[in-house]
């Protein structure tokens, strides 16, 4: 088994045809078919269906062609680390875009706002913040997750060698415009949500670790009109201009953000969310993300 036969195997399937990838590689057709058949032979067993519309992975093809994204990825990463001499002094941190990050994270560029530096803030989803830690695009993940997810997520880190540490705890709540009516309630029943369009956070609404269960566990699975955003401008003036609602974590912390927005509690049990960090275990973080982290617990 060689690294291009691999490289091959993730273009296949990203082109959609063994012709399309052939291309993209600069390789014959023919070249690149005798390729994949010698990887099948070798590893005993059969990764495409082949069809006159292109290929389609069999069962053992999807498990490979992991395998291979994963191998390709890292050797992407790491050769344009060596190649374009990117800066040892460039920190990158990936989140799921809680409200109290940003303002720890620009508490960092003002001190360590030395020349040559450069960071990084990414927004994405639980999943997408494990695999970039895990590839080690970024030094260190801040995520937010329910009660119910936690043995998944705990499993799910062990198996990519990484840990957390819990920073924040808080609940889910409603989120509402102050100008409608239904932000003047103490608390928020299923019922009062009836008709109005949710408000969807793309990052806590995609993924393996998507809030749609704990939708069902608050007994919203009836809300059919939603409305997904993917830049918190959206999010706050989808709120503000439709007669709407958001699920949205609330923190237990002293930083008060988005004060325009009413937080209220569902009526019954809450189901109670922890905001964590997560590094690779037994790595050393350096001082510019001991300070990040530092930076945040002063919220607590």
């Amino acid at each position: 088994m060689e690294y291009n036969q691999l490289k091959y195997i993730v273009e296949i399937v990203e082109s959609g045809s063994i012709s399309k990838a052939a291309q993209v590689l600069f390789l014959s057709q023919p070249n690149l078919s005798s390729q994949v058949t010698q990887l099948e032979k070798e590893i005993g067993r059969q990764l495409f269906i082949r069809g006159n519309r292109g290929v389609t992975l069999t069962k053992e093809g999807i498990e490979v062609y992991h395998y291979a994204k994963q191998v390709v990825s890292q050797f992407e990463l790491t050769k344009q680390k060596l190649l374009n001499h990117i800066s040892e002094n460039k920190i990158k941190i990936a989140s799921c875009g809680c409200e109290v990050i940003e303002p720890a994270f620009f508490e960092v560029c003002k001190v360590f706002n030395q020349m040559n530096y450069e960071f990084e803030l990414e927004y994405c989803n639980i999943e997408q913040c494990i695999e970039k830690l895990g590839s080690q695009e970024v030094d260190v993940a801040v995520i937010p997750y329910t009660s119910l997810q936690y043995k998944k997520l705990d499993q799910f880190l062990i198996n990519k060698n990484l840990c957390m540490q819990e920073i924040f705890t808080g609940e889910l709540k409603v989120h509402v415009s102050e100008q409608w009516e239904l932000s003047k309630k103490a608390k928020i029943n299923k019922g009062d949500l009836r008709g109005l369009v949710h408000v969807k956070k793309n990052i806590l609404f995609s993924g393996m670790f998507s809030l749609d269960y704990e939708m069902r566990q608050l007994g919203m699975e009836f809300c059919n009109k939603s409305l997904v955003t993917h830049q918190i401008k959206t999010y706050e003036a989808a709120l503000a201009h439709l007669p709407s609602f958001a699920i949205t974590p609330e923190w237990h912390c002293n930083l008060e953000v988005n004060s325009y927005l009413k937080r209220i509690p569902f009526a019954g049990n809450p189901i109670s969310v922890t905001i964590a960090v997560i590094k690779r275990n037994n790595e050393v973080l350096r001082k510019e993300v001991l300070y990040f982290l530092e930076q945040l617990k002063r919220y607590k």
